[in-house]
């Protein structure tokens, strides 16, 4: 790979950590060790749910960026989650360095949802020399400038989850999963809803439920397992980092992930290259994940009907021949080495800075 002489990622904030921050970090390891030619850097920019008190840190990220250019950057890689992040694709122009934004945004992002949030992202995106997609078909999900060259990478899984997992146990059992945080809209709810139907059924099963909510939603977790007898079945557990949540959801069946509002949810990729089947709603990025390897898309009008009905009618040994299958290619295809291939043809494609 030819060296992006300098590269700087921006994105995320210690202070709100999650998605963005997991992804820039990922990145930074893996491009030192694949790309070692590259001189790599990452800044964050302290841009997440701006106040008053918080704007003094974010306007600090600006002039680090400014800083950081006195030993020149070559190209600046912006993972924009919001559209304060925006303003780093104005400065680096200015300062003459080429610019790559990923956007971390779907469709029900408060920036497509709102026409003028929209169209705000969509003019300052239009200043970058191109736009790398997290997955096939993103640009169809959300509004993008017509004119910016695009490419598709890849997003970067932990290091354990390219350890294969032990082999299936001869239990007779379902094993259903469902981790992150917790909340109605994720899906949380769901999984206890299903979990009632395939007992109704008389489908054998354990779940387990891993994360943390509000009160409120644990509460009514807690309500609707006794309400519908589901204490023997279902295991509630508080977070888990790193390699145990690889490790747990390698010990699954199958993910449960009725979520309507991830795209692109790392918890699914992390879990199909751990061998185990993802149930989700159909969308955008959802999709090109299990096009692309398996897994089973329901209607959000009757995601638990559709994945009761998935669930009763397919084999048991012939959902875990397929999760093994599964894993074996997602854990070649999303290797940091692949991943940082994606990301240094996308850098390559790009034209060099103007000269002042």
């Amino acid at each position: 790979m030819t060296p992006a002489k300098r590269l700087c990622i921006v994105g995320g904030s210690t202070r709100d950590p999650g998605g963005v921050e997991i992804f820039c970090a990922r990145a930074l390891e893996a491009v030192r060790t694949h790309w070692p030619e590259c001189d790599v850097l990452w800044l964050q920019a302290h841009s997440g749910h701006l106040t008053p008190t918080r704007l003094p840190r974010f306007l600090g990220a600006l002039r680090a960026f400014r800083h950081a250019n006195r030993v020149p950057i070559d190209v600046l890689w912006l993972n924009a989650a919001n559209l304060p992040d925006l303003l780093f694709v104005l400065l680096a122009k200015a300062l003459g360095i080429r610019v790559l934004v990923t956007l971390h945004l779907g469709a029900n992002s408060r920036l497509q949802r709102i026409a003028a949030l929209r169209w705000l992202c969509r003019t300052l995106a239009a200043r970058a020399d191109r736009i790398a997609l997290l997955f096939d078909g993103q640009d169809a999900e959300i509004d993008l400038p017509a004119h910016v060259p695009r490419s598709t990478i890849r997003t970067f899984l932990p290091p354990e989850s390219f350890v294969p997992p032990g082999a299936p146990p001869a239990e007779p059992a379902l094993r259903l999963i469902h981790a992150g945080r917790l909340s109605e809209g994720k899906g949380s709810l769901a999984i206890v809803d299903l979990c009632a139907a395939l007992d109704r059924a008389g489908v054998p099963f354990t779940a387990r439920i891993i994360g943390r909510g509000d009160e409120a939603l644990m509460q009514e977790l807690y309500t609707r397992i006794e309400a519908n007898g589901l204490k023997p079945h279902i295991a509630l557990s508080d977070w888990l980092d790193g390699p145990a949540l690889i490790a747990a959801l390698g010990e699954a069946d199958i993910l449960v992930h009725l979520s309507r509002l991830d795209s692109f949810p790392l918890i699914v990729l992390e879990a199909m290259a751990a061998g185990t089947l993802p149930i989700a709603i159909d969308m955008a990025g959802v999709r090109a994940m299990t096009a692309a390897y398996d897994g089973h898309l329901v209607d959000p009008d009757a995601a638990v009907v559709g994945a009761e009905a998935w669930l009763e009618a397919t084999s048991l040994a012939d959902l875990r021949r397929r999760g093994t299958a599964m894993g074996a290619r997602v854990r070649e295809d999303y290797s940091w080495a692949a991943c940082v291939a994606t990301l240094a043809a996308a850098i390559e494609a790009m034209q060099p800075a103007a000269t002042a």
